[in-house]
Order: C-alpha cells, then sequence, then structure tokens
C-alpha cells in the first residue's frame, strides 16, 4: 500500500528540517521530550516540530504525554518506515576513479592523509563508512556524504587525482539530507563518519548486501542504546 502523504495540517517527519527532530529525539528514545526542548536541539520551530509529531501520531510512531510534551515509540519501526521512504528518493552523485587504486581500503588511506585539505564538511557512509562504525559485510566502493558536491568536487579531483569514471568506486554523494545528514557525524581511525542513524538509512537503500549491512548495525549498535524505550 502506497504512503499516504501528509494532510496540509502535518508535516513529513522525513524531510530534511524535520528529520532533525528525529535524528535527535533517537538518541534517547525512552524520553518524554518537551516541544522547546526538542525544538531547541534540533533547530527547528515548536510550529514545525507540532506539525511533525501529528503526522507520527497519525501513523502510531508518536504520543502526546501532555500538551507540552511528546514520546516516540517503537524506535526499529520508526527507522525501518524512514529507510523504506528515503530508499525511494533520488539522490545525485558523482562517480571517479584513482589511476592504479582500486582497493577500497587503500581508498581510506587517501582519504585520510588528504582530507585537511579536502573542502567539506564531508563524512563517509554506506558500506565504507559501515565498515568503520559497525564492520559486518565486505565493500567494494567509496560512498562519501559531501553536501555541495556539485560545486567543489572539481577540488576534491584535484586533491586526490580523480579521474570521472562512470563506473568508478569513489562516489562524491549530493545528498538529499544536506542539513541533517552530518548531525551526529564522528571521527573513526582519523576518518569522518555520519552517524550510525545515517549509515542505516545509506546502507538500506544500497543494493549489495546493504539491508544485511543496515540491520547488523541496528543489531549491534543502535538496539542497546534503545533496549529501555518503548
Amino acid at each position: 500500500m502506497p504512503m499516504r502523504m501528509p494532510a496540509p495540517q502535518e508535516r513529513n517527519p522525513f524531510a530534511d528540517s524535520a528529520s532533525m527532530l528525529l535524528r535527535v529525539a533517537l538518541s534517547s528514545p525512552d524520553k518524554a521530550w518537551g516541544i522547546r526542548e526538542l525544538s531547541r536541539m534540533a533547530g527547528t520551530s515548536p510550529a514545525l516540530t507540532i506539525l511533525s509529531l501529528r503526522q507520527l501520531q497519525r501513523i502510531g510512531l508518536a504520543s502526546r504525554e501532555s500538551p507540552t510534551e511528546a514520546r516516540f515509540l517503537y524506535p526499529i519501526q520508526l527507522l525501518r518506515d524512514w529507510a523504506a521512504w528515503y530508499a525511494m528518493k533520488p539522490v545525485k552523485y558523482y562517480r571517479f576513479s584513482i589511476d592504479g587504486v582500486t582497493d577500497p581500503n587503500a581508498i581510506l588511506n587517501l582519504l585520510s592523509k588528504g582530507r585537511v585539505r579536502l573542502p567539506g564538511p564531508w563524512a563517509l557512509t554506506c558500506m565504507a563508512g559501515a565498515s568503520l562504525a559497525a564492520p559486518y559485510a565486505t565493500f567494494s566502493e567509496v560512498h562519501i556524504h559531501l553536501p555541495r558536491a556539485d560545486r567543489i568536487r572539481r577540488s576534491w579531483q584535484d586533491v586526490l587525482r580523480l579521474i570521472p569514471d562512470r563506473l568508478g568506486p569513489i562516489h562524491l554523494i549530493q545528498p538529499y539530507y544536506a542539513d541533517s545528514g552530518l548531525y551526529g557525524a564522528q571521527v573513526i581511525r582519523k576518518l569522518p563518519v555520519v552517524s550510525e542513524i545515517q549509515l542505516y538509512l545509506d546502507c538500506y537503500r544500497y543494493p549489495v548486501r546493504g539491508r544485511e549491512q543496515a540491520e547488523h548495525i541496528l543489531s549491534r549498535v543502535l538496539m542497546p542504546r534503545w533496549r529501555d524505550a518503548r
């Protein structure tokens, strides 16, 4: 059954700015969040927060504890619904190769060495990012979450000597979540990596063992944090 579009008095909770509410709330999904506190931490207006919560209430993934508080319900189902919605959204990317370098771990080493000269902000995502944050499946491509990739990719080409290649293993992604996708990014082995939430979303849509990797992130990293959540 296709997902019903939000009514005018609702707000899509998976859209870029609204998704900040989910990213903040899923850091403590067992908590009853004050509307103003959640809005402040997510950098959104109280009006946007209320409209997004209204849509989540309609589909049974949030409840209003009081006029000023809300609780997010079933974080695993919430994340899976979010991932299924996100998997249908188009993402623009640019593919490259590096002459003589095909091993993805060698590419990660080059990124580590050149990171201070690479314009950004940026972070590893998808299977390469997961190989650092929650290793499980093998990977052959390196995906880089890079807002404004359309404008700064040439600087990346110069620093890393990237060669445009429609089959290349390096993907510079102009992300759907340009504003919120770097929330919670971490540094692992001297490389920036998107949050486990964003890793789950990006791995879920990846065609080669991506969902296996996503479920590994969920079971080994996220679910232990959410053990006490409703």
